[in-house]
């Protein structure tokens, strides 16, 4: 008797534990997915504050855009939405969906990939920003504006976006069957996008406020940094570990932005590369 009720106080005290701990483990999984939707979400605002107003103001603009950066527009724009679509379905259960619908993907990244890398090399040839706003950018403070030269050999930065963009998401529809990895990878495609939204914000309000161009310089990569790791923030607030993925991958980034892509810029090699490059 004495052992049958021990065993019903064993029973008794842990069943509200691992009901405790299927709760957590729902709540965790609520947030993880309504997290993905907001980032969707705030990456959609960002393109439209930081393309839409040189479309609403035209007064700045040093031309009116090509039917090329239209249709790229519209393909990144394709994306963004896929993505708060596919993470809207994960959020609401509807995994089958969510597999359908992600058959389309590799077709709008494909076209997202070859439409960015003809994009960088029309602007290049052009030596000049359409919209005005990427040319107001602030430059970090004791950099002087580039030489032509200089110029072409600047789109060495957006080509290697372009290509960042297609190996994580390459990368994350491989894992595709392995959630926990291909949610961060397509996670990190994404926001490694707002880089070109930043830039021309900045420059949209350094045209209106020539003031801010000092603390823009600073705040605009800052800022894309931050949102790199913003999956790290994520994972520890909502789980209270990061996924390695998190981790590696946004420092991998980083280390080829700030270290490895300044080197290769100045290289003689890379600049008769992007002269033949812009010449064709």
């Amino acid at each position: 008797m004495s052992a049958q009720l021990a065993g019903h106080s064993e029973v008794g005290t842990i069943q509200p534990q691992s009901r405790e701990v299927r709760i957590e483990r729902s709540r965790r999984l609520k947030v993880d997915r309504w997290f993905y939707i907001g980032t969707a979400v705030f990456m959609l605002l960002l393109s439209a504050s930081g393309f839409g107003p040189s479309f609403v103001d035209a007064s700045k603009r040093n031309a009116p855009p090509t039917s090329l950066v239209l249709t790229h527009g519209l393909a990144a724009a394709a994306w963004l939405f896929l993505f708060l679509a596919q993470a809207t379905l994960v959020a609401t259960r509807r995994t089958a969906v969510h597999r359908r619908v992600g058959r389309a993907g590799p077709v709008i990244a494909a076209l997202m990939i070859v439409l960015g890398y003809i994009t960088v090399i029309e602007f290049a040839k052009r030596g000049y920003d359409l919209s005005g706003d990427a040319q107001r950018a602030p430059l970090p403070p004791g950099i002087p504006p580039p030489t032509g030269e200089q110029f072409v050999a600047g789109m060495l930065g957006p080509l290697v976006g372009v290509v960042n963009f297609g190996i994580l998401i390459a990368v994350g529809l491989w894992f595709r069957n392995r959630p926990e990895v291909h949610k961060r990878l397509m996670l990190l495609a994404v926001v490694s996008l707002a880089v070109t939204p930043i830039v021309h914000l900045s420059g949209n309000l350094v045209g209106r406020w020539p003031g801010l161009s000092g603390i823009l310089s600073i705040a605009g990569p800052a800022f894309s940094i931050i949102l790199l790791f913003i999956g790290a923030f994520h994972d520890k607030l909502s789980r209270g570990r990061v996924h390695p993925i998190s981790v590696w991958v946004p420092i991998l980034l980083i280390a080829e932005n700030f270290g490895l892509l300044p080197i290769v810029m100045q290289s003689a090699t890379w600049r008769q590369l992007a002269l033949r490059l812009v010449a064709e």
